[in-house]
């Protein structure tokens, strides 16, 4: 008798792989591979986030995700498969129907074992023109003149997943001449240009923000990207940047444009900084649509969730002489926001507002985004 044949093992790049092809078809911007305990089992569960909403997508055991899948992961990207207990990043390129991807990963050691996210970006639709971003009217007019000077100062603003790196990539790309000097300091590089020169944050040799930034305005720049502002030294640095003749853009976490201008006076930030040197500040946010296939009521098209793909919606702040003057006054919140919509700053509520009655998104979605109630 012959015995029964034994099933053919998988190879751990086998199911990374499958995990990956599933995601990009299912839109995910991110992977999560997440160890999980109930108190009797322990597994990992995949799970996709799509149009900015995590949903889970399998589950495999954690002996196999431990013992191979994980240190396939690490070797794939580049890291140290012998280190378990301390925060990794690495990145690799993947293709798929003839597109290629970025995918950077990112491992975090938790209680339960090792945390992985994988972030997948299409190397061929990540940068837009401006134009294709979202603005329209006024608010694209004043987006262009903000960006297409030789000095100045543009901060992009909102939470995390907000396509505030997006944005920014793209104004490089837009920028971008042979016959200008472009550096960028970022955490991490997340997309790497032809003719641009990148930094790497890297904090176990000493390249920070502030140092990376601090050695780029030796490099005689025209145009410096600071991937994002985290403190105090690192903004004032950009803004000496700014009023020694160069353009900066970089990335802040702030509620919305007016917001922004408060919050650099929390930090510590002299208004004479934010008067004379900052150009404007684009704040944006992610709504999801209505599904047009169901009209919101859920179908295989959108994952049953009522909603497919997401539309940018943004609030350009561009600076001029009226709300300079006032910044040196050291306005509150509302005098501030009162001034900026004066000058022609259109807010998220009025930008939103026409979507709802349209019917293009819903108000528990604007609520849920915006926090606007």
């Amino acid at each position: 008798m012959f015995g029964r044949r034994a099933a053919p093992k998988v190879k751990s790049s086998d199911t990374i792989y499958a995990y990956l092809k599933r995601g990009i078809k299912e839109g995910a911007s991110d992977i999560h591979w997440e160890p999980y305990s109930d108190g009797n089992r322990e597994s990992v569960v995949i799970r996709f986030r799509v149009d900015g909403i995590l949903k889970d997508a399998g589950k495999i055991s954690s002996d196999s995700f431990s013992s191979t899948i994980i240190n396939a992961i690490k070797i794939m990207s580049s890291m140290d498969p012998t280190k378990k207990r301390t925060n990794q990043d690495g990145r690799f390129n993947f293709m798929q129907d003839g597109t290629g991807y970025d995918v950077r990963v990112a491992i975090m050691p938790t209680i339960s074992g090792e945390k992985v996210v994988m972030r997948i970006t299409n190397r061929g639709t990540y940068c837009k023109n401006i134009s294709e971003l979202g603005m329209s009217g006024e608010a694209l007019k004043n987006f262009e003149q903000m960006v297409h000077r030789p000095e100045g100062f543009v901060l992009i603003t909102g939470p995390s997943g907000a396509g505030k790196t997006t944005t920014l990539y793209s104004i490089l790309q837009n920028v971008y001449r042979r016959e200008i000097n472009i550096c960028t300091i970022e955490d991490p590089v997340e997309l790497q240009f032809a003719g641009i020169n990148q930094i790497q944050v890297n904090h176990e040799y000493g390249m920070t923000f502030v140092t990376g930034l601090r050695a780029i305005m030796r490099q005689d720049p025209n145009i410096i990207a600071v991937g994002e502002i985290r403190d105090l030294e690192t903004v004032r640095i950009a803004f000496q940047a700014s009023l020694a003749g160069s353009m900066v853009f970089s990335t802040l976490h702030a509620r919305d444009a007016v917001n922004t201008v408060t919050r650099l006076m929390d930090m510590g930030v002299e208004p004479f900084f934010i008067a004379t040197a900052l150009t404007g500040i684009v704040s944006q946010r992610l709504i999801r649509l209505t599904c047009r296939d169901c009209a919101g009521q859920g179908c295989k098209q959108c994952n049953f969730t009522g909603f497919r793909r997401r539309i940018g919606v943004f609030e350009v702040l561009r600076m001029n002489d009226p709300l300079r003057q006032l910044i040196l006054k050291r306005p509150n919140f509302e005098e501030l926001k009162a001034a900026a919509i004066g000058q022609g700053m259109v807010p998220f509520a009025s930008l939103i507002e026409p979507m709802i009655k349209q019917g293009l998104t819903t108000a528990e979605e604007v609520n849920r985004v915006l926090a606007l109630e």
